[in-house]
């Protein structure tokens, strides 16, 4: 098993790529604590929004501006239960709307459609009739917002229906003994 060290940015702290490519400046790393791991199970939004950065052994890994860790966790947790393609969708989309490139949008919007909304697909997303037909309209003309709805309905079903299994499950329970063990060290 890897050791992982996952750590918040100190306030002030550039956060761009460049910031690790200057010789000499590394990002200073503080532990996440036991209460912000804890403060996960109080509410989804806590956990999808929680930025942190993350240090896998010797490599740092920033995603945009950084590391999404409830996410992270979350992922790893439906994984678990292989049932991880609504947060891989969830996901997606963000990076959808992240993209700026006409082309390189509309190729992204195709591989979603492919990957989550296709009733081909084995990774196939639970969208209501109106929703789907929505994103279906939608393929015509792709654009970086045509999946907002079922990115929605994707977000609620996972809120109301795999976050409280997260939050009952043994894996978050066993996330949040090993916050508390390190922090009594």
């Amino acid at each position: 098993m890897r050791s992982v060290i996952i750590a918040v940015r100190q306030p002030g702290e550039k956060s761009n790529r460049d910031t690790y490519s200057e010789a000499g400046s590394y990002p200073s790393f503080r532990r996440l604590s036991y209460e912000e791991v804890k403060l996960w199970g109080t509410s989804f939004d806590r956990l999808m929004g929680h930025k942190c950065m993350v240090k896998f052994d010797y490599f740092y890994k920033t995603n945009c501006d950084s590391f999404l860790v409830g996410q992270k966790m979350f992922a790893d947790f439906l994984k678990s239960e292989f049932s991880d393609e609504n947060i891989l969708f969830w996901q997606a989309c963000e990076e959808l709307k992240r993209e700026k490139d006409i082309d390189k949008i509309e190729d992204k919007a195709r591989i979603i459609y492919e990957d989550f909304v296709s009733i081909l697909s084995p990774k196939e997303v639970s969208l209501d009739s109106r929703v789907r037909e929505i994103v279906n309209s939608n393929m015509v003309r792709p654009n970086a917002h045509m999946f907002d709805e079922a990115q929605g309905q994707i977000y609620t079903l996972m809120q109301r229906d795999s976050y409280p299994r997260f939050v009952g499950s043994n894996f978050y329970r066993n996330l949040l003994a090993s916050y508390l063990e390190c922090e009594e060290l």
